[in-house]
């Protein structure tokens, strides 16, 4: 898989990560949050596989950031119209994600 094939799924499982940390935060449904503490796990640990196959520049991680926010904006839209949070929340933790797993 070429590296632009690696931007687009790296930022699909980032966006999944970090959609899960938000709705983690803001769910009225506590009993949900193991199941999706262990999603963020599984998530987690595909992302770092993906993530070290390649050397990560300053424009590569801003494409991934940019995507990934487009990718879990698109999601909640989808599936969690239930959850609320504001969009430089859901910046601030697709960037933490992608330090977390890029540096």
């Amino acid at each position: 898989m070429g590296k632009n094939e690696i931007i687009k799924s790296l930022s699909k499982v980032i966006a999944n990560i970090s959609l899960h940390k938000l709705i983690v935060i803001h769910t009225k449904k506590p009993e949900s949050i193991h199941f999706l503490e262990s999603e963020i796990v599984e998530y987690r640990n595909v992302a770092q596989t993906k993530a070290q196959e390649f050397n990560w520049n300053d424009y590569e991680k801003e494409k991934i950031q940019t995507l990934s926010l487009k990718i879990l904006l698109k999601l909640k839209k989808k599936k969690y119209t239930d959850i609320e949070f504001s969009i430089k929340e859901a910046e601030k933790i697709i960037l933490e994600t992608i330090e977390d797993l890029i540096g």
